[in-house]
């Protein structure tokens, strides 16, 4: 009895074993993908606010020094430091408290004689503005920028680089970095003080937050590791800070250190999450030119990507593994109790090694016998099957050239498994995965085939809607970036490969002055005009034209097989509907030019016509073609 049981045992398990092997195959690789997946969204996440901080903080830098240059060489200040009057000092105050207030880059602006007094100051925050008074300036002439100063030449500027801001010669808590630029001051040959603008670097680094939200603000750190700001700001300067020696990228992330000493950006996998990071060098910045910018992504966030594909996944698993239990004690009775090597046995051992809905069919591949999980999937009875061929459920989704490989592997092997696409009585597609194989007689000639399938439709019904979420703009359901970056691929490779047939064009839309949108009205107000423009510009193309999101208020629109004077009409009648169709008067520029076999390429041109129409005062076309743009360069 305890040798009939042990058989029993051991039979269960080598059965359960090779019915298991195909489905613990099948996902063990889809949650190989779904992890790829989760990868792939963080990283490109990640990458859009990492490339939103770079650009923002370089835009600031170069507008910053226009208003630098500004500010060291005007009339104001020129009369203030040659002829020190009351009205004269008072007339270069104002002026700067203007700056102060209007800009918001500077947290000092300083006029610094000959001896290292600091003759005007003006202090700026997030929330003050200060005239130093007189008895509170300082003098400065013992301090490593003055010095530095000194021997700045007369037509030279400083940029002192970035340190810790100090008053009377203490360190300022919490610890606040900061950026000085120093122009020195002559008039007649001869060298009367220097301007000395502090940046404020908080202010700058808060700006930039992807979507204006402070959790999408990146650390940065120099080129050796230390940070410069981060979130918190308590760790930053550590080469500077006794305290914070220790807060380097190289001892707190070894392996994140180790890609960026190979790369210029990329995404490492740490013990506690994801963290992303790429690098970025600053014009005019002599002691820091190369920073690296990096975020971090908890699990728990990159999780909530796939949360729902696991779930459905596991309950997939579930249940075949109930099936497989099922089909295995099943499988296992059955056998104890027939002999082994009887053509039914043989059947019935096939049948049992599908995975549920089964169909058997004779020689001439006529059905014979179907079960009932096979009625409840398909809708067919045996009755309206039987004496039929399985191409009774074909869908037309598959070459003649598919089914020929598939009855010669059956041929040469005994066995196919596969996806198919099949239709249910009701004309309804389904997807299943199939399982066919050959049962033959003694002298080894084909007597049946018996094929076993699982319904997978809900599986691809969800792959292919989570597939178009993934290139829908959420605000506006336009395609995304995502779908943008894969059509214009697909046809700057046309464009090389048909080069003589008929052009398309690619244009780029941006709403005029949208930033004073969201100042005045909010940005409420700013997303509901974004859905209104983008409603215009659905409501003007055609079928065959693809319009994009692929910024913040920037759109894209493929049109294809259309000239460039088309393309100017069309854009042109969607400028006039966009004005007309908006209640704030909101206009819109554009850029065109035709879509060559360079995608890079192509998107530049647009891009340079965008500016071009800008820069002729907005609500404009502009067009820039290959052949003007080959004349230009």
């Amino acid at each position: 009895m305890r040798q009939r049981s042990s058989k029993f045992v051991l039979q269960s398990i080598a059965v359960f074993s090779v019915l298991a092997f195909v489905p613990f195959l099948y996902f063990f690789n889809q949650l190989s993908l779904i992890e790829l997946k989760t990868e792939s969204n963080i990283e490109q996440q990640s990458r859009n606010k990492l490339e939103y901080s770079k650009v923002e903080l370089q835009s600031s830098l170069d507008k910053m020094s226009a208003s630098l240059r500004y500010l060291s060489h005007n009339n104001i200040l020129l009369q203030a430091v040659t002829n020190p009057s009351e009205d004269n000092l008072e007339a270069l105050q104002d002026f700067w408290v203007l700056i102060a207030r209007t800009q918001g880059y500077y947290s000092q602006l300083r006029f610094i004689d000959i001896d290292g007094n600091e003759v005007v100051r003006i202090n700026s925050g997030n929330n003050f503005i200060e005239l130093v008074e007189a008895e509170h300036l300082q003098n400065k002439s013992d301090r490593d920028y003055f010095e530095y100063a000194r021997n700045l030449g007369d037509r030279e500027v400083g940029t002192f680089g970035i340190d810790l801001e100090q008053e009377n010669g203490d360190l300022v808590y919490p610890l606040t970095p900061t950026y000085r630029v120093i122009y020195p001051i002559s008039f007649d040959g001869e060298r009367l003080g220097y301007f000395v603008a502090n940046l404020d670097i908080v202010r700058i680094y808060n700006k930039l937050a992807y979507k204006n939200r402070a959790v999408n603000l990146p650390k940065i750190a120099t080129q050796e590791g230390y940070y410069l700001m981060t979130p918190k700001g308590s760790d930053i300067m550590g080469h500077l800070v006794y305290e914070n020696q220790e807060m380097n990228i190289a001892k707190q992330y070894p392996a994140l250190w180790t890609s960026i000493q190979q790369s210029d950006s990329g995404t490492v996998k740490d013990q506690d999450g994801w963290l992303s990071y790429t690098k970025t060098q600053i014009d005019n910045v002599d002691k820091i030119s190369n920073m690296i910018l990096f975020l971090k992504t908890d699990f728990s966030e990159a999780n909530a990507f796939t949360q729902d594909e696991k779930k459905v996944l596991y309950q997939q698993a579930t249940f075949i593994l109930i099936i497989l239990f099922l089909l295995t004690f099943t499988f296992v009775t059955w056998n104890y109790n027939h002999e082994k090597n009887s053509l039914d046995s043989k059947i019935a051992r096939a049948a049992m090694n599908g995975m549920s809905a089964m169909i058997i069919t004779d020689r001439n591949n006529r059905i014979i016998q179907v079960n009932e999980e096979f009625t409840r999937v398909s809708g067919f009875e045996l009755a309206d099957v039987k004496g039929h061929k399985p191409s009774l459920f074909s869908s037309g989704k598959h070459s003649q050239e598919f089914y020929l490989k598939m009855w010669k592997q059956l041929e040469n092997t005994g066995l196919w498994e596969g996806e198919v696409i099949n239709k249910r009585r009701d004309g309804s597609l389904i997807t299943q995965i199939l399982r066919i194989q050959t049962v033959k007689h003694n002298s080894d000639t084909i007597q049946f085939y018996v094929a076993s399938f699982v319904d997978i439709s809900h599986r691809k019904e969800l792959e292919n809607r989570l597939r178009a979420l993934s290139e829908k703009d959420s605000m506006t359901s336009l395609w995304n970036r995502r779908k943008f970056d894969s059509e214009m691929q697909a046809h700057s490779a046309r464009a090389k490969r048909y080069k003589n047939h008929a052009v398309s064009v690619l244009a780029l839309i941006d709403i005029d002055h949208f930033k004073r949108v969201n100042d005045r009205y909010g940005h409420d107000k700013g997303d509901a005009v974004i859905r209104q423009v983008a409603k215009s510009l659905e409501k003007q193309l055609r079928e065959t034209d693809l319009v994009a999101r692929i910024g913040g208020e920037e759109f894209a629109l493929i049109l294809p097989h259309t000239d460039l004077r088309e393309a100017e009409m069309v854009l042109n009648r969607i400028r006039v509907a966009v004005n007309i169709e908006s209640d704030l008067n909101i206009t819109v520029s554009a850029g065109l030019t035709e879509i060559c076999s360079h995608q890079d390429e192509t998107y530049k041109r647009a891009d340079i016509a965008l500016y071009e129409s800008k820069s002729l005062g907005r609500d404009k076309v502009s067009i820039l073609s290959m052949t003007e743009n080959d004349s230009i360069a």
